[in-house]
């Protein structure tokens, strides 16, 4: 459950606790022993690990996701910043919301 947003170069999730939704990828990662390298690397490239004179972009959360009428956990990055004036993406799904944009 979420709200997503258009910051213009990239999207922003927010949680939302009413029945909004995004629409994702999910991923499993076969190799378990790779797992906190892998996630390592996405929380630098989300912005979660920062330098002491950087702003903290995403944070990583584990929720509850929604597929195919099952329900699993699984790691999302919520922007951590204001999204205050930014355009809601109302269909949660990203890739729908670029293609109608074009």
């Amino acid at each position: 459950k979420g709200k997503l947003f258009d910051l213009g170069t990239y999207p922003a999730g927010v949680p939302s606790n009413d029945e909004s939704f995004i629409i994702g990828e999910l991923y499993a990662i076969k190799q378990e022993p790779e797992f906190a390298w892998a996630i390592g690397q996405l929380d630098d490239y989300e912005g979660v690990t920062i330098e002491p004179d950087e702003v903290q972009l995403y944070k990583r959360e584990l929720v509850d996701v929604y597929s195919d009428n099952r329900v699993a956990k699984a790691w999302i990055y919520w922007y951590s910043r204001s999204v205050e004036g930014k355009p809601l993406i109302e269909s949660g799904d990203l890739v729908q919301y670029l293609q109608q944009k074009t």
